[in-house]
Order: C-alpha cells, then structure tokens, then sequence
C-alpha cells in the first residue's frame, strides 16, 4: 500500500530534523577539536573555500527547482517514460553547468597566491581544501543529479538518510582520529573526500534499488531541449528571483557594518544565534511539505488544494507565532547569561529580529504554492523587493543604525513577500478573488496574534522572575511559558480557523493509527 502524502511529509520532517539536530551537537564539538588540533588557521581557510565556492556555484541556481515543477505530474501518473526523458534533460544541463564551474575553479586556483597571500599556511592547504569541495560538486553534477527523482516522490528523507549518515560518521573519525594522528590536516582532507564519495555510491545504489526504471536515454540534450523547451525558461526566472535574494543577503551584513561597527554586528549574530536556530528548525520541518504540494497541485483537486493550503497557513501560524514568542521573551536572559548584559542591543532589536523569523517562517506556504504551480514569470519582483530592502536599509540605517536596516527588510517583506507573493498566486494560479480569499482572512488572524503578543508581553513583564542567571533558571522560565502560550495560541486558532481543525484531525487521526487506539 502507497504511502500518504502527510506520511511522506511527517518522515520527510522527520529525518530532516534527526540529522538537523545531530549536526548541530557535532559541530559543536567538531569546532571545538577544530581549534586544538587544527587551528582557527585551517577553520579560517575552510570557511573562505566554501565562499568562494558558492560563488562558482551559482551557475546551477534555478535547474533543480525547474526540473521538479516539471516531474510532479509524470510523478502523480506514474508516466516513467517522461520522467526519464526529464532526468535525463536535467543530466545534461548538469554536465554543461560542471564545465562551467571547473573552468571557473581552475581560474579561481590561479589567483590562490593572492588570496591566500597571508595566511600562516602552506599554500597547497588551500589547494587541496577547495579541490576537496570541487570533487564532491562533481559527484553531484555528473552522477547525484538523479536524485531530484526521490524529491518529486517525497522521498527526500532516503536523500538526507544516506548524504548526512556518511557525513556523520567521517565527521565522528575524525574527531576520534585527529589527536592521535601525525598529520591532522590529511586527515581532514581525506575523510571529507571519503565520506562525498561513499555518500555518492550509497545514494545511487538507492536509486537503482527503488527505480529500477531510471535509465539512459537514447535521444540528445539538444534534442531533448527541443521536446521540453519550458524547462530552460523556469530556470532562467527561477535563477533570477535567487540570484537577487543571493545579492541581498551578501550585502546587507555591509550596509549595517557601515552604518555601525564590527562589535555591534557581532552583537547582532548573538540574537541570530539565539532566534535563527529556532527558525531553521521549524523551516526544516516545513519544508518537508513543499513536494508534497506539487504533487497535491498535479491532482488538479481544486477543492482540496484550497483546503490544504488553509490547513498549512493556520498550523504554521500559530506554531510558528507560538515558539518565536516564547524565544523571544527569553533571549535577551540568555544573552546575558552566555555573555553578558553588555551584548545586548535593546529591545527595538530583538522585537524586529523576532518579526523577520516569524515572516520568514511563514512564507514557506505561499512559496511552496507558487513553485507548485510553476508561477515564475514575476521577474521583477525580487528585483523590486531588493530595491526596497537595500534602499530602506541605507536610508534608514543612517538614522536608527542596526534597527533602520532590519526595518529595510521588514518593509520589502511585508509589501513583496506577504503582498504581491499570495496576491500573484490567487489571481495567477487559484484564479480566486485575493481580498476575499486571503487578505481578510489574513487580516484578523495577524490581528489575533498581535492582541496574543501585546498580552503575553504585558504578562511577561508582570510576572518576569528577577533570578534568571543562569541556564536552569532560564530553562524553567522557558518551559513554563511554553506550556502556557503555545497551547493558548493552539487552543484559539482550533476554535476560530477550520485550518487548524483539519490539521488537528489529520495529526490526531496519525497518532490513533500509529498507536492503534
């Protein structure tokens, strides 16, 4: 019997979380291994390769994506000849992307002498440190592109499974290994290596064991293009609207160093590290969702699309609303904790910071729709939003310093992200009158969720416990208003939203079958 959606979703968000949570206790304690037997040197050279990198990189930005759209109703019709014919296409592309980005790399390498010219290292660290990342690039260029298969199946939890099982264990070696090892620094070049090339190996194995169907295709790239020309056009909208996000989120960490200092952004990274943690967690288990939606869109169930599009925005919102309250209310007691009050940047701050999580969480609904719907011709959208952002963020920077740069984002948020995005879905893709559909409705449940955040920060402020100083205290502290707002918030969407009603239901209608009540 064939999986459900919700099933493939829960395991998705599951598995994501798994290995979301065991890479952030790993890296903890790789980091701090990294200094005493590598050195902040090695750290140093490892973080600039995978910069320069991700430049190099951004030459496949679009195609995977692309490719998804176009998988999702073969997908749903269990048509095996189009989706290889698709893949194939996608093998092409990747082929002609991995020139590209090789040529790119050898130019790069040319210019390592001046790069690297004061780094207290051999220059072959640096050498070996980016090939290392151009062979595993490669592995998934020419042989892990096929994968995009397992996530039009939502089946990207096997994905997860194998890639961070593999860079799990090399991960473990090599904490293990490096203190007693001669040559550290080999040994970190070599597990890395190792553990990209058995994470390829194991993954393909995957795909040959479960689609055994997937093989080569007799017709051309050239000829292939011809019979799937619209794939090229997604990609090249799709490349253009991240491409612009790319731009933005590289410059707005130097618009806010100009307008204060390096000890005030570093100040600000503490209520990232503090609050983003939380967000890339719910994100990584709301992203489990997104094929689930393309596949849901191919059934062309018009009644059901709608219905399950309200069940995810009033799920996510109360959660999500929830969980970045209750951070938010503890953040400035940890900080102090960890650091110190010193560190603390005021409560302009934290309050914008906890609004961008919040709508960045909350977009994932509306994206997933509009990439289900292979809605990307709003080129000049992300172009717009950058305007804005970056325009507001210099204007206003100037006069309120870290906080007229966050409201730089906050304006282009509100007006692209939460404004022109549901409105381009609605007309474009349900072909529904926005006001009546979303707007209004989104109106008063913004407006139940600013009259919950307005009361339980009175309430924190009443009840606020004077001996938060330490992490025990501070824990408790977050415990008890966990339990106290999470379930208020839960309890008054359930009664108000039919969104959360069905979500209730469906989750409730899992657990009975999972426990056989």
């Amino acid at each position: 019997m064939s999986e459900s959606r919700t099933s493939k979703s829960l395991k998705n968000a599951w598995v994501a979380l798994l290995f979301y949570a065991i890479n952030v206790i790993i890296g903890f304690w790789k980091r701090q291994v990294f200094f005493d037997y590598l050195g902040s040197e090695v750290l140093g050279l490892d973080t600039t390769a995978s910069t320069l990198f991700s430049f190099l990189n951004l030459a496949e930005l679009g195609i995977g994506s692309s490719v998804g759209y176009f998988l999702y109703r073969p997908m749903f019709e269990g048509d095996t000849v189009t989706m290889n014919k698709i893949v194939a296409l996608q093998g092409w592309i990747y082929r002609r992307i991995a020139m590209v980005v090789m040529a790119g790399s050898a130019v790069l390498m040319c210019f390592f002498p001046i790069i690297f010219a004061k780094i207290q290292l051999p220059l072959w660290y640096a050498y070996a440190t980016f090939s290392v990342m151009l062979i595993g690039s490669m592995l998934g260029y020419f042989m892990n592109y096929r994968q995009c298969i397992l996530a039009a199946d939502q089946k990207g939890y096997k994905v997860t499974q194998v890639t961070s099982s593999a860079s799990v264990v090399f991960q473990i070696l090599l904490i293990f290994l490096l203190p007693i090892v001669p040559c550290p620094f080999i040994l970190y070049i070599g597990t890395s290596l190792l553990g990209s090339i058995i994470g390829c190996l194991w993954l393909n194995h995957v795909l040959h064991r479960d689609y055994p169907w997937l093989a080569k295709v007799e017709e051309s790239g050239k000829q292939l293009l011809k019979e799937y020309p619209e794939i090229i056009k997604k990609t090249k909208q799709i490349f253009f609207h991240k491409i612009t996000t790319f731009i933005v989120n590289q410059v707005s960490p130097l618009i806010m160093f100009a307008f204060t200092s390096l000890t005030a952004v570093a100040y600000y990274g503490n209520y990232l590290a503090t609050i983003d943690r939380a967000k890339d967690v719910l994100k990584t288990a709301f992203a489990s969702t997104g094929n689930a939606i393309g596949n849901l869109i191919a059934s062309r169930d018009d009644q059901r699309i709608q219905s399950v599009f309200w069940e995810l925005i009033d799920s996510r919102l109360c959660i999500s609303f929830g969980c970045v309250l209750v951070l938010g209310l503890i953040c400035e007691p940890f900080i102090s904790v960890w650091l110190s009050p010193k560190y603390l940047l005021g409560h302009e701050v934290l309050i914008l910071v906890c609004i961008l999580s919040f709508l960045s969480i909350n977009r994932s609904t509306v994206d997933g729709y509009i990439g289900g719907y292979g809605l990307f011709q709003d080129i000049w959208a992300p172009v717009i939003e950058a305007i804005i952002n970056l325009g507001l963020a210099f204007t206003l920077g100037y006069f309120f310093d870290i906080s007229g740069v966050l409201m730089g984002g906050l304006a282009s948020n509100l007006i692209i992200v939460n404004g022109w995005k549901p409105y381009f879905l609605y007309t474009r893709g349900f072909k529904i009158n926005p006001w009546r559909g979303y707007f209004l409705p989104m109106a008063w449940r913004w407006g139940l969720l600013a009259a919950n955040g307005v009361l339980f920060v009175w309430l924190d402020s009443m009840l606020h416990p004077e001996n938060l100083n330490s992490y025990l205290s501070i824990a408790i502290y977050g415990f008890v208003l966990s339990v106290i707002i999470i379930p208020t918030i839960y309890i008054q969407f359930y009664i108000l939203t039919p969104g959360t009603r069905k979500f209730h239901r469906r989750m409730w209608g899992i657990v009975k079958e999972k426990v056989k009540f």
